[in-house]
C-alpha cells in the first residue's frame, strides 16, 4: 500500500463509514462482514458463534466519534458508542466499538480491520 494523498480517499471514507453505520443500525451483521478486509487477522475475524451471539441483539443507538490517525499512513481509528438491547430479555448494554479502517489502494476502498463489535467486554 502506498501513502494516501489528501483528496483521494476522503469522500470514500465518509461513504464507507456511513454505509457501515446504516448496516449496523439495522443489526445486519452478515452484511457488515462485507466491509471487512480479506486480510483481517484471525483474532478479529468473527466465528459463526460470534455472529449468532450478536444476532441476539438489536441496535438502539450508534454514535460515531471523530476519526483519529491510525498506526500507519493508510489507517484511521474511530470509536463508536453503541447501545445494544437483547431481543430476549430487553436489557440494554452500552459498548464502545473501536473501529480500525485501512485504505486499500488496489480496490480504492476503506476496509474494516477490527471485525465486528466485541459485546463480551
Amino acid at each position: 500500500m502506498r501513502k494516501i494523498t489528501p483528496k483521494q480517499p476522503v469522500l470514500n471514507l465518509g461513504y464507507s463509514s456511513y454505509q457501515y453505520a446504516k448496516v449496523m443500525r439495522w443489526a445486519d451483521f452478515n452484511t457488515a462482514m462485507t466491509f471487512f478486509s480479506p486480510d483481517i487477522d484471525a483474532t478479529n475475524k468473527p466465528s459463526s458463534t460470534d455472529i449468532e451471539r450478536l444476532k441476539q441483539f438489536g441496535v438502539s443507538s450508534y454514535v460515531s466519534s471523530p476519526i483519529t490517525p491510525g498506526q500507519t499512513e493508510n489507517q484511521i481509528t474511530q470509536d463508536v458508542q453503541m447501545k445494544l438491547y437483547n431481543v430476549h430479555t430487553k436489557r440494554e448494554k452500552v459498548i464502545i466499538d473501536r473501529q480500525i479502517w485501512e485504505y486499500d489502494d488496489e480496490t480504492k476502498r476503506w476496509l474494516l480491520m477490527s471485525g465486528l463489535p466485541k459485546i463480551t467486554h
